[in-house]
């Protein structure tokens, strides 16, 4: 396991646990902060989460991971608890994508680990070469010419305003983070007051839109406390 390929973050929420993560070449999160922190930041191929016992905010770790990002999440538990079978349910409902024993072993999870992050970076791949062009309702992007149209009107967009656009309509409805979107968008680590700065550009960015079709801005739909996502109500579905 040592020699995976792929890029794996994992997070114990026990120390007896560790001995699983010390034979698997990963990250490793501290705490749920770094967790969260982490998957902001940087791209992984697998998360594994290590619980002992049935936690209610687990699934609420769960669903909160979800609306960042779609990465792979693997939880490991004792499955020989009575409530293990509603548990289950409750995690993968949630999001997870597989429950197993912590006394798997080693080679177990590696399978686990080797199918989910194939069948991911196809997905990756298969998604990639879809988004050469966006069209969205009335909203098309030439991401090949680097050009932009809302209902047939061009829209002269800066390289930022751009970039944050694509990244948000080439996922409807999925929410970034801050961090995220100054990362991806940017091209950098968060550094000053990013809220500020990202409103700032999604302000100009809904200026030019709402000049094309009032209301037109309101696809950038801003998540409090959170990020933003791209959304289309229906007069903006309407071609």
């Amino acid at each position: 396991m040592k020699d995976t390929k792929y890029k794996i973050l994992a997070y114990f929420d026990n120390q007896s646990y560790r001995k699983l993560f010390n034979e698997i070449n990963s990250d490793y999160a501290e705490n749920l902060q770094i967790l969260l922190h982490n998957l902001s930041l940087f791209s992984y191929d697998v998360l594994i989460i290590g619980v002992i016992l049935y936690k209610e905010n687990i699934s609420n770790i769960i669903s909160a991971i979800r609306k960042i990002t779609q990465i792979p999440i693997i939880i490991l538990t004792d499955t020989s608890s009575l409530l293990c079978m509603s548990w289950k349910k409750e995690l993968i409902y949630a999001g997870a994508d597989c429950v197993m024993d912590i006394n798997s072993t080693t080679e177990e999870v590696d399978l686990q680990i080797f199918s989910l992050a194939r069948r991911n970076n196809k997905q990756k791949i298969t998604q990639k070469q879809s988004e050469t062009m966006i069209d969205k309702g009335k909203l098309v992007m030439d991401h090949k010419k680097h050009k932009v149209f809302w209902n047939r009107v061009a829209l002269h967009l800066t390289r930022q305003e751009y970039n944050f656009l694509y990244l948000l309509a080439v996922t409807p409805m999925r929410v970034y983070t801050f961090e995220q979107i100054y990362q991806l968008v940017w091209k950098d680590y968060s550094v000053g007051d990013i809220k500020n700065i990202i409103w700032c550009l999604v302000k100009r960015l809904r200026k030019k839109l709402n000049a094309v079709e009032d209301g037109a801005g309101n696809c950038i739909v801003s998540v409090r406390d959170i990020g933003y996502k791209f959304e289309l109500n229906k007069e903006n579905e309407q071609q």
